[in-house]
Order: structure tokens, then C-alpha cells, then sequence
């Protein structure tokens, strides 16, 4: 998992156990594609709080193949995300997801160098 929104919005996330409300979550492992967030259905309110935290315009974009699951959140505060820049998102997420899906495909020091870059990228103190 890369998290690079603001820590103090990661921070909040966690603290409140937001992953299993979060909408992009839920939409993410029942689609494929992408979707604006202000499409999604959000009963807790969470995309709402991000907001709060200046995430107030985002897309999800999901990347399946076979059995992998790429479920991938971006935001903004300049406004929606147009049609064009969902579409490079998600261009850019399929090679990635396509590039990273079976990782026994990959070399076991590769694999360990992206989980450290990971843990630099969420936990960049650590």
C-alpha cells in the first residue's frame, strides 16, 4: 500500500479506522474503471471529512486481472478531475497494477525493495 496524501489526513484515517467506510474502498472491490468520488455513495461521511482536510475533489481508479486488485484514490482541491486526467490516471495505474500484480513473478530482492519503498512512502519517519 504507497499513501502519499497529507499526513495529518493519514493520520485521522487510521486513527478512525476509516479504510472499511471509505467509499472508494467499497466501490473498488465491487468495479472495475474509475468514478469521480462525488459519484460515490458515502454514508459516513468520509469523503466529506476529507474534505475537511483540503481532499475535496478525487477519483478512484481500479485495475483487475485475473485474481489482483488494484484499487488506486487521488485528489485534489482545484476541482473535479476531468475526463482527461481520469483517463491518465487510469492508464498509468493498469501499467503499474500490470507491472506489479503477481509479484512471485518478480525477483525476491525486488520484491523487498518495493515493500521498503512503501513503508518510506506511508511511514516516512520509520
Amino acid at each position: 500500500m504507497f499513501q502519499t496524501y497529507p499526513k495529518v489526513w493519514l493520520d485521522y484515517y487510521s486513527r478512525n479506522g476509516l479504510l472499511m467506510l471509505d467509499p472508494m474502498v467499497s466501490w473498488g472491490f465491487e468495479h472495475a474503471g474509475t468514478a469521480r468520488w462525488s459519484e460515490l455513495d458515502d454514508p459516513a461521511g468520509v469523503m466529506k471529512k476529507a474534505a475537511e482536510f483540503g481532499l475535496t475533489h478525487g477519483a478512484v481508479v481500479v485495475a483487475l486481472s485475473d485474481s489482483d486488485r488494484s484499487i488506486c484514490g487521488f485528489a485534489k482541491a482545484s476541482g473535479e478531475f476531468t475526463d482527461s486526467e481520469i483517463a491518465e490516471l487510469a492508464e498509468n495505474v493498469t501499467t503499474l497494477h500490470n507491472l506489479t500484480a503477481d509479484l512471485l513473478r518478480l525477483e525476491p530482492e525486488t520484491v523487498e525493495q518495493l515493500r521498503k519503498m512503501s513503508i518510506m512512502v506511508t511511514h516516512p519517519d520509520s
